[in-house]
Parts: C-alpha cells; sequence; structure tokens
C-alpha cells in the first residue's frame, strides 16, 4: 500500500491521499506532489496520548491531524518549514526546521510527547528514513 500525502490547497481544506494528484475535496483545485517537498511525519507511540491526536502545523498554517504511531507525508514547496504540534488545550512544544529541496527533495521528522511535572511537551525532531515505520 502506498504511503498516505497530505495536501494543504490555498482555499484552506486539508486533506489525505494515496495519489501523488489529487483533487481538493473542498474546491476540486487539483493538486500535485510534483514539483515540491515532502517531509514524512512519524507521530511515535506513547501510551499517554493514544486517545489524543496532535494538530499539525507547517510554519503557523494548520496542516490536519497525527494519531498515535501514523506517518503521512505532508506536501510542502521547496524551502525550510518550521513544524509544530500540538495537542488539547495545550500549545507546548518543541519545534523542528525542516529543509527540502530540489536535490534533496524527502525529508523527515519524528514527533513525541515528553512527560512534565505539570504538562506535557510535544518534541517535534529532524528524522532519518530508517526511523519511519515502513
Amino acid at each position: 500500500m502506498a504511503d498516505m500525502i497530505r495536501f494543504a490547497c490555498n482555499c484552506g481544506n486539508v486533506f489525505d491521499s494515496a495519489a501523488d494528484v489529487a483533487n481538493c475535496t473542498k474546491c476540486g483545485t487539483p493538486l500535485s506532489k510534483e514539483g515540491m517537498g515532502l517531509i514524512y511525519l512519524y507521530r511515535m507511540g506513547n501510551p499517554l496520548g493514544v486517545a489524543v491526536g496532535f494538530g499539525v502545523y507547517v510554519d503557523g498554517k494548520p496542516f490536519g491531524h497525527l494519531a498515535n504511531t501514523q506517518k503521512i507525508g505532508l506536501v510542502v514547496p521547496y524551502g525550510s518549514h518550521t513544524i509544530h504540534c500540538t495537542h488539547g488545550m495545550s500549545r507546548k512544544g518543541v519545534d523542528a526546521t525542516i529543509s527540502v529541496v530540489p536535490d534533496a527533495p524527502v525529508a523527515y521528522a519524528k514527533a513525541h510527547i515528553k512527560p512534565g511535572i505539570f504538562t506535557n511537551t510535544i518534541v517535534v525532531e529532524p528524522a532519518q528514513a530508517s526511523d519511519m515505520p515502513a
């Protein structure tokens, strides 16, 4: 089965697709990952956060949710992008800046919960392809 990729349309809609080319499910605009970068984001398993989805933000814009142990490919323009994840009422997090360029169009990041005394922190960090599940 192909990896799911997530498109963010200019209309504000975010949707997942198994295809490299898809029409926005809200406005119908055709979108493609051709000529774009791809950041694979993996949420590492954590029993503390099983029921809580992570909100994903790329450069401050909503990019959907990420379930426990889910891996998704985020289609982004070439350049550097700040990845932020949040859950529930907590906005506390450690962000990662990930770059994709034509010579290296695919990058990897992983997110996990770092338990704290009063609140948890979601940490996003750069990763390698070998850190991703099959």
